[in-house]
C-alpha cells in the first residue's frame, strides 16, 4: 500500500499502527518547520519494516502548500506506473476531492482512500493478509462491562486451577490448561482430547479427571460421562 502522509495535520496520533508497516508498504511523508520532530520509535520501526521511504519537507509556508505537495507526488507516482491502493492520511476534508478525482478516473486496484492514521488506512484498505485481520480484531468495539465481567472471571479460573493443581507435577501447566477451557465451544470431548495432545495419554487422563472433579470450574458439561 502507498501510504502520503500529511504529518503537518496529523501529527504523532496519524502514525498510530507504524509498527504494522512492511516491506510492501510505501511510505511517504510530508511535513514543515513548524511541525518537524517525530518519536524516535515511530522513526525507527518504519526504517527497520523495509518499506520504501521518502520525505519531503515544505519549502515556502503558504495556504494549502503541503496539499499540493501531496496530490502533485500522487499524480506522479500513479502516472509513473503505481498501480496499488494509496492512502492519504490527513484530517483534511480538502482531500475529499482527490479521492473522487481518482475513485472516477481510475481502476478499482488504484482506489484513493483518506484515513485519520496509517492504522485506519491498513484496515479499510481491506487487504486479504494477516495484518488486516489482526488489526480488525483488535478495532472490534467490546462491551466494557461484558469485557470486565469475562476479565474476573477468567482470574477467578486462574486461583481455583492454581490450587487444583499446588502440589502436582501439573502446578506449572496450569496456564495451559486454562487455555484448555477457554476454547470456543469448549466440550468435554474437545477438553479430553486435547489435554491427551499437550501432556500425552497418562497425564492428560490424570489432568481431565481432575478438571471434571472440579465442580468450582462450573463448565457446562462437567458432570458428564467419561470420554475414555
Amino acid at each position: 500500500m502507498l501510504f502520503l502522509i500529511d504529518y503537518e495535520n496529523v501529527g504523532n496520533v496519524g502514525m498510530k499502527g507504524h509498527e504494522y508497516l512492511d516491506e510492501g508498504d510505501y511510505v511517504v511523508l510530508f511535513y514543515s518547520e513548524a511541525k518537524k520532530n517525530m518519536e524516535r520509535r515511530v522513526l525507527e520501526n518504519i526504517t527497520a519494516s523495509g518499506c520504501r521511504f521518502e520525505v519531503y519537507k515544505l519549502c515556502k509556508t503558504g495556504k494549502n502548500a503541503l496539499d499540493f505537495y501531496i496530490a502533485s507526488r500522487l499524480g506522479e507516482l500513479v502516472g509513473g506506473g503505481y498501480e496499488g491502493t494509496s492512502v492519504i492520511v490527513s484530517n483534511d476534508a480538502g482531500f475529499q476531492a482527490v479521492r473522487d478525482y481518482w475513485w472516477s478516473r481510475a481502476p478499482h486496484r488504484r482506489r484513493v482512500l483518506l484515513s485519520p492514521c496509517l492504522e485506519a488506512g491498513i484496515v479499510s484498505g481491506n487487504e486479504n493478509n494477516q495484518r488486516t485481520r489482526e488489526l480488525r480484531q483488535k478495532r472490534e468495539s467490546l462491551s466494557i462491562g461484558k469485557y470486565y465481567e469475562a476479565y474476573w472471571e477468567r482470574m477467578r479460573i486462574k486461583a481455583v486451577l492454581k490450587k487444583l493443581f499446588e502440589g502436582t507435577p501439573y502446578e506449572g501447566m496450569t496456564e495451559k490448561i486454562q487455555n484448555i477451557l477457554e476454547k470456543k465451544d469448549n466440550t468435554a470431548k474437545i477438553t479430553y482430547l486435547t489435554s491427551l495432545h499437550l501432556f500425552g495419554r497418562e497425564d492428560g487422563l490424570e489432568i481431565y479427571h481432575k478438571i471434571k472433579s472440579c465442580r468450582e470450574l462450573r463448565q457446562p458439561w462437567q458432570g458428564a460421562g467419561n470420554e475414555n
